[in-house]
């Protein structure tokens, strides 16, 4: 996949997530997903699909406001089985305005692109 092609997928994949789409969330999250968040402490919390997608279920459910879609991309590459997309978020979360830095890795399956592993720094903004 190129890096026009994956930067187009993760902004839908950004659209969609914030917007709370239980259906596209649980298509595009591998059940082998693993996300793991890194704090301004260096704390270390982890989230397995069903923890995710309980995540976004409580928020939709509490109708809280979808969440910024502001992204900048600071990388995008890969191949058609494995790509890594880098990407900067400032939105509010965890009850401030926090500045995110994500790291996406897209693997190609047979029911099309998956997430199957994420990582996020997480530091006041």
């Amino acid at each position: 996949m190129n890096k026009e092609q994956l930067i187009t997928l993760t902004k839908e994949f950004i659209h969609e997530a914030t917007h709370y789409n239980m259906d596209y969330l649980d298509r595009i999250y591998s059940k082998d997903l693993t996300i793991v968040m890194v704090d301004e402490n260096d704390q270390v919390s982890t989230m397995d699909k069903d923890q995710t997608l309980g995540y976004f279920k409580e928020r939709l459910d509490s109708g809280a406001p979808p969440l910024s879609e502001e992204s900048d991309f600071l990388y995008a590459g890969g191949d058609e089985k494995l790509a890594m997309v880098l990407v900067s978020r400032t939105m509010q979360f965890n009850a401030r305005l926090e500045k995110m830095l994500f790291t996406l890795f897209w693997q190609k399956t047979d029911i099309g692109w998956q997430v199957v592993k994420e990582s996020s720094s997480i530091t006041p903004a």
